[in-house]
């Protein structure tokens, strides 16, 4: 018994053939350019400066996003219609913005602070109330360590909104110091003391020039502001020294440091 089928039907199951070739095809062609795509992205950001976290972002995204369109394209390939594959992708990528939608906020901070630099690793900066040098700029995440070697996570989102002082950037610093004196006190001598405890110290930079002013006429004191030039990496351990070689100074000096006082009426009804 001889068999005969259709011509439509071979040429239905050639169609297919060829269609299921053509999306295995693509697949090959996806697979060798999301490999080599790593390969030359590597070859690219040797030559930036990025943190390893950020490199792994970029390799690991233009990875996925190639495997991403070449599973599309074998899908329009395979027949299915390319505004149902777009439409997919789409209400995918929209549930994962919602879903994701802090960590996004997080990786656009990230992803600012490597276009324009505020901060890299190694700088001393300040943020949210917390001090401490940059260790490592994360995805999500940037990581200081404190004075006392305690290390804050902070995520990146929060840090962009904070803003951020930066104690590394300039390299030179002024010091924001102030010393304290009473009113009986002579502030020519209690300037001209400061200024020789200053100038004496060699991390003391000759410009910008010194400044000692009185930056203001307290309830209880007279307030001098000493402003010092010095290099950032000194910046806290001057202050920390001139803040002792100052007291001590102003004890042999006999210049008093006024400490908070009320005076108090009493008022007696006959």
């Amino acid at each position: 018994m001889e068999i005969t089928l259709p011509d439509n039907f071979l040429m239905n199951v050639l169609g297919l053939l060829l269609r299921v070739g053509g999306a295995f095809l693509v697949v090959l062609a996806g697979r060798w350019l999301a490999r080599r795509s790593r390969i030359w992205l590597t070859q690219v950001l040797a030559r930036a400066t990025l943190t390893p976290s950020m490199e792994s972002l970029f390799l690991t995204s233009t990875y996925y996003a190639v495997w991403i369109l070449t599973i599309m394209l074998a899908l329009i390939v395979l027949g299915v219609p390319a505004t149902a594959v777009v439409a997919v992708a789409g209400i995918v990528l929209i549930l994962l913005g919602v879903a994701l939608q802090q960590s996004l906020r997080d990786l656009a901070a990230a992803v600012n602070f490597l276009l324009f630099k505020p901060f890299v690793v190694g700088d001393l900066i300040e943020t949210k109330g917390v001090t401490g040098t940059v260790e490592e700029i994360q995805l999500f995440t940037t990581t200081l360590v404190r004075w006392d070697n305690r290390m804050i996570v902070l995520p990146n989102a929060e840090i962009q909104q904070a803003g951020i002082t930066n104690f590394t950037r300039k390299q030179v610093l002024r010091t924001d110091l102030v010393f304290r004196i009473g009113y009986d006190d002579d502030i020519a001598a209690a300037r001209r003391l400061i200024e020789e405890l200053v100038l004496a110290d060699p991390r003391v930079l000759a410009e910008p020039p010194l400044q000692i002013l009185v930056t203001e006429l307290g309830d209880n004191s007279v307030n001098l502001g000493v402003r010092a030039a010095v290099s950032s990496a000194d910046y806290w351990s001057l202050q920390n020294d001139l803040r002792e070689q100052v007291k001590l100074r102003f004890d042999q000096e006999g210049i008093t440091i006024p400490f908070p006082q009320h005076t108090v009426h009493i008022v007696r009804e006959e």
